[in-house]
């Protein structure tokens, strides 16, 4: 157990949070939240030993181990798979199946193993310097946006490793939905106190909001009795028959708590300006193409007809493809098979990696945003304000720009535009949870068309209401969103995964084979049921049918006889038809006895 008690942070004139009393017990799932700047990362250091505080005590076993997620990490093994063995713990250090499981959880496969780490993209050195985190089987885990450069199977495996996990994590994250599945107890920082409470943010953030309206009330009726209060002392402060009175109010005045104002905190603030639309697509792309090497295609013949209206998640793993289609539908790459067609009404707003990086470091902000086409200055500062660039900040150079502040600067570009198509590729990486709420809002509230790419499943969730999944070696378009998509289709690269744990496969094509066939197992089973459903429904038909015939022949009446004599010969007929197929559907259900 860690105990935290008096503890003090701030920087020259701003404190970050003051007279902090914790206690971090063993096997306690932890969120840490607050806004960007509240002092979260500085936390960790201080319980790495590396920030100092200003005033307060730590107290920890002294074998207590406590393991960070490196942000920056110098690799000293020749292949990635040693490089995360050399941090497993002295006494499984022989044991590296735990490495390579957790390897294969965050992406990388049995072929990556003998690669060295520099071989590899920064975002996938994150993940290595995350497995060698998860790895050492640490009695704290200290994890600062884990979630970053993860894609959605990924963050789905670090759920369900962190649920698992024996010992105690403290969690930042921007993903409140992921932070709310794997954590038991919150830790919030806000106007610079600490507090820790049982459940998940949304929690924490619903009594924060309570006691603060507590706290304004509070605030406005103590004015107005001290209005009154201070009426009356002014009033009968000259009588000597009131004086013991008024003294009374006076000592009355100095004792009482001062409720303070709260400071309004900065909010950040989307909204997109939509351009008119008409017309049933805005755009359509048949069998479109595209490979960086020769024979080797990452996008083949693809089609997709976008709506307005349309909100199109683009999800699955990392590298295969979904940034490239995205640059693909807005021109940003040239296709090299099939044909993409644009509405001539089409504008689109696009965000991406390109787009950042295509921002000029020489710029200010402002000049940045100035650039852009029939620029206003009164708009421009209002709308850097609304993204939390205030006062000199506007000043700042792009180069010398968090990632943050970056995307913030090229979210900027598309709310100063007119678009009727919104094309966004990881909108979210580098917000906080605030902001992350903000854009899904504004978003959802944009009246034109959304294609986004995301692993945010909790932003999928609420806008995809269609899906472009890459999965399993294929890219499906699916009519629906992903709650249904979990529900009854499932990432086929999950199954293959259990399938492997369950079973020591090792062949992804005997899988999906096997899946393929189960899936044609329960059509024909849906098809079965549905067979005897109708041929009993014929079967009650045709006994009906044949007691009207016999009474047209008793009362001799011609046109009945021919009428329900024809019927019961297209009945007969139907009927030894269905049965038929009956027949050959118990045989094909018959031949999966393992089903």
């Amino acid at each position: 157990m860690i105990r935290i008690n008096h503890l003090s942070k701030g920087y020259s004139n701003h404190e970050l949070f003051e007279d902090v009393n914790l206690t971090i017990g063993s096997k306690e799932k932890i969120g840490l939240v607050g806004r960007n700047g509240s002092g979260k990362s500085t936390f960790l250091k201080i319980l790495m030993g590396k920030e100092h505080y200003e005033e307060g005590t730590i107290e920890m076993p002294s074998h207590f181990r406590i393991q960070s997620l490196e942000q920056h990490l110098d690799f000293t093994e020749p292949t990635i798979l040693q490089q995360v063995c050399q941090a497993l713990p002295s006494d499984v250090h022989g044991q590296k199946w735990q490495a390579e499981s957790i390897l294969m959880g965050l992406g990388f496969t049995k072929a990556d193993f003998e690669r060295a780490p520099d071989e590899f993209s920064s975002g996938m050195q994150v993940r290595l310097r995350l497995a060698q985190t998860l790895v050492s089987e640490a009695d704290l885990l200290l994890l600062d946006e884990p979630t970053n450069y993860l894609d959605i199977l990924s963050l789905r495996w670090l759920e369900r490793f962190l649920k698992s996990w024996k010992g105690s994590f403290i969690l930042v994250t921007h993903d409140r939905t992921f932070m709310k599945k794997v954590v038991k107890q919150v830790v919030g920082i806000h106007r610079g106190k600490m507090r820790k409470m049982q459940g998940g943010p949304e929690k924490l953030m619903e009594q924060i909001h309570r006691e603060e309206e507590v706290h304004e009330k509070t605030r406005l009726n103590q004015e107005k009795k001290d209005a009154k209060t201070k009426e009356f002392i002014s009033k009968f402060r000259a009588g000597a028959r009131s004086a013991g009175l008024v003294q009374s109010r006076i000592k009355s005045l100095d004792k009482q708590k001062i409720h303070k104002k709260l400071a309004k905190l900065p909010e950040i603030n989307f909204h997109f300006k939509s351009e008119v639309f008409n017309g049933s697509h805005l755009l359509r792309a048949t069998n479109i193409s595209y490979a960086y090497e020769e024979g080797n295609p990452v996008i083949e013949k693809f089609s997709l007809a976008v709506r307005p209206q349309d909100r199109i998640a683009i999800i699955g793993p990392n590298g295969k493809g979904k940034s490239t289609l995205l640059r693909l539908l807005v021109n940003d790459l040239v296709i090299q098979a099939g044909n993409l067609k644009s509405h001539d009404n089409l504008k689109i707003g696009y965000f991406g990696v390109s787009h950042i990086n295509a921002l000029d470091p020489r710029n200010t902000i402002f000049a940045e945003l100035m650039a852009l086409p029939d620029s206003k200055e009164q708009l421009v500062r209002r709308v850097c304000g609304s993204l939390l660039f205030t006062g000199e900040s506007v000043k700042k150079q792009i180069s010398k720009l968090s990632g943050g502040e970056k995307s913030r600067v090229g979210l900027a570009k598309l709310i100063l535009s007119k678009n009727n198509l919104l094309v966004l590729d990881e909108p979210t990486n580098h917000l906080d949870m605030e902001s992350c709420l903000a854009l899904t809002e504004a978003l959802e509230a944009f009246p034109g068309t959304v294609i986004f790419v995301s692993h945010d499943e909790a932003m999928i969730g609420k806008l995809a209401t269609r899906l472009v999944v890459f999965d399993g070696g294929q890219v499906k378009v699916i009519e629906r969103g992903y709650d249904y998509f979990l529900e009854n289709i499932g990432w086929v690269e999950e199954e293959i995964d259990v399938s492997f744990k369950k079973e020591g496969s090792t062949n992804k094509e005997i899988y999906l084979e096997k899946k393929e066939k189960s899936k044609q197992l329960r059509l024909a089973q849906k098809k079965l049921a549905k067979l005897e459903k109708s041929l009993l429904k014929m079967e009650a038909e045709q006994e009906e049918n044949t007691l009207l015939l016999s009474q047209a022949y008793t009362e001799k009446n011609n046109a009945d006889m021919r009428s329900y004599g024809a019927k019961a010969k297209d009945l007969h007929k139907n009927i030894e038809t269905s049965y038929k197929e009956l027949e050959r559907l118990l045989e094909e259900e018959a031949g999966h006895p393992d089903q």
